[in-house]
């Protein structure tokens, strides 16, 4: 969120920052002064073994069932808090960190619950390694919650050092209790070996940067955008989709299937705890090949959502992204049909046994169909009887179904698609439909219309946010006399108005979020911009004699 003044003839920009952004800063403890001063080495606190090869083994029979969440890790359950465990020191200024750190042999991976999350402000949680190869963090007083829980993305590595840092005048004011410890047995973070050997997804998928057709490839390059990964409980993986509603408000609505919102157990998942991870998108693209996908430069990470609405009839779930999303991400909410036409080709976009992303294509048009799925006989799905390019697997859960025009009709629940080498298995998978989960039952808990239809428009579809505060563009006069250049820019831009009216104007940020609205008072206006971070933003002018409103996109490139 930005506050922005106006400030006489010029329009001033002064950010007030809240977005809740992981992965920046480093922890105390490495600063040299620090290192200077704690001679001792922290000892680890040693994880139990357990029967890894037992779960293998119900992995093997499990994951054939995409309607059950793809797990990838062993919960510990654990008791660790600020006053039972771990190390404080003090530094020179008074400050305090706090230390804790976890051994379980070959981990992959560790990622942790915090059953109590309660930061003062100031204070500061990360997450490393014990080479300091990978680090997560700052978690921040913006991560907590009114149930006080957190979840972590993982850390790569079996050894893990969570460090906690408070100023001295707010130490004794937070909350930190470790509930769960996951031993991540199954890789999605380690790219130095090779990808298929880790039994993640198949050889016949293919990364989303790889070609589906002229016809979806540029809209695909922005739905992408849309796509994250999710941590559902503490130790499963599904996928799900920012999906827009008709005031184009940016809101943080995530749609994905509701048999996520249990574990492999069938327990309830609190997604409190739930974390998410978008834009990780290999830059070298393997095309249902046996070469290995790289690792992207994106690690866009956050924590914590509340359910809106679920049903079994559809299986879909909603949820909302507590946690803010920087414009800085380039996210992209993606649009949706609710009118049970079917498309003459269908397209989704997901993260198949939890890795990096994927496409597939299916050249027919879907059918309806009702199964018998998780407990409800009269499941209404579409059917997609087997796809032209990739397949899904456990783990894709919960993406959507994306038609021709980019709007989604429905999310993953379940099928038999998977790959046999580089090649599909020629079955089928079945996607719980849009336009059922839109008005099912009576209230706001079951279905999607109250919050996607806020306004109570009657749209049966509605694109992209992006496409959606883009409408206005066209090529009127008003179009003709406004003149804004150099665009893109360092953050400055010129405004100069031809016509002879009175002018207001409304500035988005990519989220679809009004950050200023105001005046155009003078024929020429400086536009300064050079304190926003790079990226695409909106301004919405309107001749106020007319009522005639132009759009037009400005790009700041630093």
């Amino acid at each position: 969120m930005k506050k922005i003044i106006l400030c006489s003839v010029a329009l001033l920009f002064c950010i007030i920052a809240s977005a809740q952004v992981t992965n920046e800063g480093k922890p105390k403890s490495w600063d040299t002064e620090f290192l200077s001063i704690e001679k001792k080495s922290l000892v680890a606190i040693e994880m139990p073994d357990f029967d890894l090869m037992k779960i293998q083994k119900e992995d093997v029979i499990n994951d054939q069932d995409k309607s059950k969440v793809y797990r990838f890790g062993y919960e510990f359950d654990v008791n660790y808090d600020i006053n039972n465990s771990g190390k404080w020191s003090q530094l020179s200024n008074g400050d305090w960190i706090w230390r804790i750190r976890f051994k379980s042999k070959k981990a992959r991976t560790m990622n942790f619950v915090f059953e109590k999350f309660r930061l003062p402000e100031g204070a500061s949680l990360y997450l490393y390694n014990i080479d300091k190869s990978d680090l997560l963090g700052a978690y921040t007083s913006t991560f907590n919650r009114d149930d006080e829980m957190l979840g972590t993305w993982m850390v790569e590595g079996e050894d893990i050092t969570v460090e906690y840092f408070v100023p001295a005048s707010s130490k004794g004011k937070e909350k930190l209790q470790i509930s769960k410890i996951v031993h991540g047995y199954r890789s999605v973070t380690d790219f130095n070996v090779q990808q298929k050997a880790l039994n993640d997804s198949g050889d016949c998928n293919q990364d989303v940067d790889c070609s589906v057709g002229a016809d979806f490839d540029d809209m695909k390059d922005n739905l992408k955008r849309a796509v994250g990964l999710m941590v559902v409980g503490s130790s499963g993986f599904c996928t799900g989709t920012l999906i827009n509603n008709t005031s184009n408000d940016g809101a943080p609505y995530f749609l994905t299937a509701n048999h996520c919102y249990q574990d492999e157990n069938g327990n309830t998942s609190n997604t409190g705890i739930w974390a998410f991870r978008f834009n990780w998108v290999s830059p070298n693209p393997s095309c249902a090949t046996t070469t290995a996908s790289t690792n992207g430069t994106f690690d866009q990470t956050t924590s914590g959502s509340t359910v809106l609405a679920n049903n079994t009839e559809s299986d879909v779930l909603l949820v909302n992204i507590d946690s803010s999303l920087p414009n800085s991400w380039d996210l992209y909410w993606a649009g949706w049909d609710r009118t049970g036409t079917a498309p003459s080709f269908a397209v989704g976009i997901h993260h198949p046994s939890g890795d990096i992303m994927k496409v597939c294509r299916e050249n027919q048009s879907p059918t309806e169909r009702i199964i018998s799925f998780n407990g409800n006989a009269t499941t209404e799905m579409w059917n997609v009887a087997d796809w032209d390019l990739g397949v899904t697997e456990r783990g894709s859960s919960g993406s959507a179904l994306f038609d021709p025009n980019g709007r989604i009709i429905g999310q993953l629940a379940g099928g038999a698609a998977a790959c046999t080498f580089t090649n599909d298995n020629n079955q089928f998978d079945v996607y719980g439909r849009f336009d059922v989960s839109w008005d099912f039952g009576t209230t706001n808990a079951t279905r999607l219309s109250n919050w996607l239809d806020p306004i109570n428009t009657g749209a049966t579809t509605l694109n992209s946010l992006a496409e959606e505060i883009t409408l206005s563009v066209d090529e009127n006069e008003l179009n003709k006399n406004i003149i804004l250049y150099p665009n893109p820019s360092n953050g400055v831009f010129s405004v100069s108005n031809n016509s002879e009216s009175r002018l207001t104007y409304s500035l988005f940020n990519i989220t679809g979020q009004q950050i200023d609205n105001g005046e155009m008072i003078d024929r020429n206006v400086l536009l300064d911009m050079s304190g926003n971070v790079s990226g695409v933003y909106f301004i919405s002018i309107t001749d106020t004699s007319t009522n005639v409103k132009i759009t037009k996109k400005l790009v700041i490139n630093k």
